[in-house]
């Protein structure tokens, strides 16, 4: 059944129109000069409707305008942003054509897997338009259903080549009711918005349908946040993890001097994705996240990705390596500096929370010693360095490879250590902020990527020391840091000890039915109790699972060797089940405070634990 369209329309501004300048001057002989008119300029207009929430199909089209070429070249982004996997969006492209101003169709060729030739001699302006299966709701892919649409602008908008920087204009068909949220400025129309460029435009979700939305402002800019399916968060809850939003704002607005946007907008889906990318992923003026369902999402879980995803404004979506700089959308796009790009997004995840009264300092320091221990309790920390990690992401970003280590951790770690470092370094002048203040205003706002080489000069220049070895050996080499050394520059020393933990060898993945087995080890205890994937689990050893499943760890260890009851829902029926828990040892981490810290050690300290206010 096709839903009724109604007239609303979006759009997503388009190209400067042209202005006629007559100069008139005046002379002892009353003569007069007029300038020549200026040739409008290339414009792109594009139209994105629902055609059908039955069959999942958006219809597609992109206007080009004013064209003064003999050739245009139109292409669709590989991947998306932040989510390093090629996609290959074309393949969702049905009844692709082009035509003139007439209707007539042009012929066509392609000349990579997602970029079409098209012969312009002689033409003004040409049509491509397209229908585009929107099956999958995940982090960079579209859905449409009954209830909603979603798309990021990569799915969707042919890039022409050679015109990234023209503004551009959008307009949206949607079913009648159906309401709009979209990270794309605003106009005076509530149905019209704007893009200034084409990497603006692709970097900006949209969501139609029924939905919560949230306006809260911060530093009087608006913000929204959008939850789907709409009641899925509760009123308190909703009040609650704004607030903190807000907070973690404000936090990071502090450390650069201002937010760098004119709205943002959280998009919130409290369902399970349909693929591989699952979790949130960061945008220019955004962010999209999977919650998970009932209890389990509370604002104090959710908090810690926000954080994240917000401290990507300005890590990756405008501090960005030279490599990506700007991104191609065509192919891979590698660098060796993600430990940079989301391990210090990391580590600024859970130090904006800190800053903004969110977490206490032990829970800080634990977040420090977590990450230590993550790299250190990881093999492949002896083969993989964190710039070789950066690079092969794109081996298995959202899927397991057979050995590798996490450039998220390796960064977070890294951050921590270096910004103890030069706080030390600098008899406490500087921090890691204000490398990434430089990066900021000396890199983004002056229009470049930057390099490892110019990474290095500026920690360098703002210590007076030369870090080239402290790369050679922890970023490009696989050394272990001195933890005492560095730590101990604020009174603390990395301890480990050995932790026996309970095992089930499952994995479990949240569905809006609960927790779900999704696979289990062959000839392991889970299995030999009768689990199979599917089952629902309701409860273990008298707790249920959706309300204080994180009070299990501890509850369990207690009980390693001893068998408890496992409830769980299976094809609608409840079965009680009797598993064995067993158990393996593992290290943990904790940061400690050294005896008698020095004044100098002191002073690091509490100038790094600081919160300004």
């Amino acid at each position: 059944m096709k839903s009724r369209l109604s007239n609303v329309r979006i759009w997503v501004a388009s190209s400067v129109a042209a202005v006629l300048l007559g100069l008139f001057s005046a002379s002892a002989q009353g003569s007069q000069s007029t300038a020549p008119a200026q040739a409008p300029q290339f414009s792109v207009e594009y139209t994105v409707k629902v055609a059908s929430t039955a069959d999942h199909l958006f219809h597609v089209t992109a206007d080009f305008k004013n064209i003064d070429q003999p050739t245009l070249d139109l292409s669709l982004p590989t991947w998306t942003p932040g989510w390093y996997t090629i996609e290959n969006y074309a393949k969702n492209i049905l009844r692709f054509r082009i035509t003139d101003a007439t209707g007539k169709a042009l012929p066509l060729s392609m000349t990579r897997k997602q970029t079409w030739h098209v012969d312009t001699r002689g033409l003004k302006e040409i049509k491509a338009e397209f229908d585009y299966a929107a099956e999958i709701l995940a982090l960079n892919q579209a859905k449409i259903t009954d209830t909603f649409a979603f798309f990021t602008g990569t799915e969707l908008f042919l890039m022409p080549e050679g015109h990234r920087t023209t503004p551009s204009t959008v307009r949206l068909e949607i079913p009648q009711g159906w309401k709009i949220i979209t990270a794309l400025d605003s106009t005076s129309d509530p149905a019209v918005f704007t893009a200034v460029d084409y990497d603006t435009l692709v970097d900006s979700p949209t969501l139609a349908g029924s939905f919560d939305l949230t306006r809260f402002e911060v530093q009087g800019l608006p913000h929204y946040l959008a939850v789907l399916p709409a009641g899925s968060f509760s009123k308190e809850n909703t009040d609650k993890f704004t607030a903190m939003l807000g907070a973690i704002a404000q936090a990071d607005s502090r450390m650069f001097g201002g937010l760098p946007y004119k709205k943002y907008v959280y998009f919130y889906f409290f369902a399970r994705p349909e693929s591989n990318a699952s979790g949130a992923l960061e945008h220019l003026s955004s962010h999209v996240s999977f919650a998970p369902p009932g209890e389990f999402a509370t604002p104090e879980r959710l908090a810690g990705t926000a954080a994240h995803e917000f401290f990507h404004l300005w890590n990756v979506k405008r501090i960005r390596p030279a490599e990506m700089w700007p991104y191609d959308y065509s192919r891979e796009d590698e660098t060796p500096l993600l430990w940079v790009s989301e391990g210090f997004t990391n580590y600024y995840g859970n130090l904006s929370r800190y800053r903004a009264g969110l977490i206490s300092r032990d829970q800080f320091l634990e977040s420090v010693a977590d990450a230590a221990g993550g790299v250190e309790s990881n093999p492949a920390r002896a083969y993989i360095s964190p710039a070789d990690s950066s690079v092969s992401t794109w081996l298995g970003y959202d899927s397991p490879v057979a050995f590798e280590i996490s450039y998220y951790t390796q960064g977070q770690n890294l951050g921590a250590l270096l910004d103890l470092s030069i706080r030390h370094d600098s008899a406490g002048a500087h921090g890691l902020d204000d490398v990434m203040i430089v990066l900021y205003n000396d890199f983004y706002k002056k229009g470049r990527g930057f390099t490892t080489e110019e990474m290095i000069s500026i920690v360098n220049r703002l210590t007076g020391k030369d870090y080239h070895d402290f790369y050679r050996r922890y970023v490009s080499g696989v050394d272990v840091p001195d933890y005492d050394a560095v730590l101990g520059y604020a009174g603390y020393q990395l301890k480990k000890s050995s932790v026996k933990v309970p095992n089930f060898d499952l994995r479990i993945r949240m569905s809006p039915e609960g927790p779900t087995i999704e696979r289990l080890t062959p000839g392991s205890a889970a299995e030999q109790a009768g689990l199979v994937p599917g089952d629902v689990v309701v409860s273990i050893d008298g707790v249920e699972t959706g309300r204080r499943f994180y009070l299990l760890g501890q509850r369990l260890a207690e009980k390693i060797g001893q068998s408890v009851p496992v409830v769980v829902k299976r094809n609608g029926q409840i079965k009680t089940l009797q598993i064995k828990i067993e158990g393996h040892e593992e290290s943990e981490y904790k940061l400690v405070e050294v005896p008698k810290p020095t004044p100098e050690q002191l002073a690091v300290r509490n100038a790094w634990l600081k919160v300004s206010g």
